[in-house]
């Protein structure tokens, strides 16, 4: 069935602009609150200045946050009355376009919001230019002028980014730190931009509705908060493996290959949806070896020339493990790690043991990153391939990126983006129904001076989220013995 006899014809004079401007009045209130309890040049929260004569500087930040959470529910509630108005055929793809761009318009002009990141960006874009090696120094080792704008744990790591994001945070990395975070600001909006087109696109070939598709994969407070807000290197990544993704659709396996290439060369995980972009490729009818060989060979020969054009090496791929990173309840393996760890410390501390919870912390980590993902890739790819439709494809590359995010060591609500804009374009109701709910509660897990609450909750969210998965697991196997052979 197409998208035109998919749904009702959509008019936008049919559905409330109260939405629409209670999520303008929310990012409105954001940005301008992001000026005082954003991510801002780092700074103790014990030692913050008063921002009122009347009032200690701890207590004023504790009174903008609460605001800024305020805000930040009027704005889910908005979008999803959007996404309700939506998948009722009431708006049309080009409203929900709009909508997005109107709510991102007051973040454009905001503080970094929910993470320090972009300060680290502008500080691997000074070593870049300095002559350095940003995959083997730190911002301290150069020293980067903007160094005391990190968070004191990031300060020494190398860049675990790929060429292109140095490149990137090089062009940007001039003049004053205000104008850098502006310009990678910029090329977060490039991104951005690939994926209000790519997106519809997708939808499209799937037979799915874009408007729906644009609401979930464009206009979702991660997108806004975390990636306009926030101006991370992943909106470059998510809208080149969505373009990608489109264009391979239309069986140009060789666009789809260049488009995936580069955007492995801003974030490695993006490997993980070539294999989908070939599948996507033969759906539309290209030949299995041709499309194997033009668009694989695309992305190694687009990703070798970034890389060499950078005068760089695959050093890079030294600085992915992030075992020095802070663990959460968002990421699974850590949260089933630390309760395994818990139930073990007492005995083995008695036997003369000692650091029981970060050795299975560790273990864990590696079982689901180098075990139980690769296979589930696999399992999502050969399922794919006995489907073969571009739909059940575009889903399980969505599922693919999915699972790269809930088994990696550590999660943040950034990484949600790329499956999310995915499975928009393509799930059933469900799926995008449990997608929404995912991004709906993801969009406020870090506030926005990036105190992480799965970090400071990690300990209850634990010991919840892994009774939750226990529980899942009985259900799951109760129903399938109950299944009829």
């Amino acid at each position: 069935m197409s998208a035109s006899t998919a749904t009702p014809v959509a008019t936008s004079t049919g559905w409330s602009t109260s939405a629409r401007y209670a999520g303008l009045a929310a990012t409105a209130l954001m940005a301008l609150l992001s000026w005082t309890v954003g991510a801002l040049p780092w700074q103790d929260p014990g030692q913050l200045t008063p921002a009122a004569p009347l009032l200690p500087g701890p207590v004023w930040h504790g009174i903008g946050l609460a605001l800024w959470v305020t805000a930040a529910a009027v704005l889910i509630g908005a979008w999803w009355a959007v996404g309700r108005a939506a998948r009722e055929g009431r708006v049309t793809p080009r409203a929900v376009l709009v909508t997005a761009v109107l709510w991102a318009l007051p973040l454009l002009a905001a503080a970094p919001l929910a993470s320090h990141d972009v300060y680290s960006y502008a500080c691997q874009g000074q070593i870049y230019l300095a002559g350095a090696d940003p995959y083997r120094v730190g911002p301290a080792d150069l020293p980067c002028r903007w160094l005391t704008a990190i968070p004191p744990i990031w300060r020494d790591q190398p860049a675990p980014y790929g060429p292109l994001a140095v490149l990137v945070s090089a062009a940007a990395a001039h003049g004053s730190l205000l104008a850098t975070v502006a310009a990678l600001r910029l090329a977060a909006l490039a991104g951005l931009a690939g994926l209000a087109a790519g997106v519809p696109a997708l939808a499209r070939r799937c037979g799915a509705d874009p408007a729906v598709a644009l609401w979930l994969g464009l206009a979702n407070p991660v997108v806004l908060v975390h990636l306009v807000g926030g101006a991370h290197h992943d909106a470059l990544t998510v809208g080149l493996v969505v373009g990608g993704l489109a264009v391979a659709a239309r069986g140009r396996a060789v666009a789809a290959g260049a488009l995936l290439g580069l955007a492995v060369a801003v974030k490695a995980t993006a490997v993980v949806a070539l294999p989908f972009a070939v599948l996507l490729a033969v759906a539309s009818g290209r030949r299995w070896p041709r499309a194997v060989l033009s668009a694989g060979g695309a992305a190694v020969a687009v990703f070798a020339a970034v890389t060499v054009v950078a005068g760089l090496d695959a050093g890079w791929v030294t600085a992915l493990p992030v075992s020095h990173q802070p663990v959460s309840w968002m990421s699974p393996p850590s949260a089933v790690g630390a309760v395994l760890g818990a139930v073990a410390a007492g005995p083995l501390s008695l036997a003369g043991v000692h650091g029981a919870i970060p050795a299975t912390e560790d273990a864990v980590r590696a079982g689901a990153l180098y075990v139980v993902l690769p296979v589930t890739l696999v399992a999502l790819w050969w399922r794919a391939v006995r489907s073969g439709g571009t739909r059940s494809v575009t889903v399980a590359a969505g599922l693919a990126l999915a699972v790269t995010v809930v088994l990696a060591p550590v999660v943040y609500p950034w990484y949600a983006a790329a499956p999310a804009a995915v499975l928009a374009a393509a799930a059933g109701p469900r799926l995008l129904r449990a997608t929404a709910v995912a991004v709906a509660v993801l969009s406020v897990v870090v506030v926005p001076d990036s105190h992480n609450l799965a970090i400071l909750t990690r300990w209850p969210g634990a010991v919840v989220e892994v009774a939750a998965l226990v529980a899942l697991a009985v259900w799951a196997a109760r129903r399938r013995r109950a299944r009829p052979d």
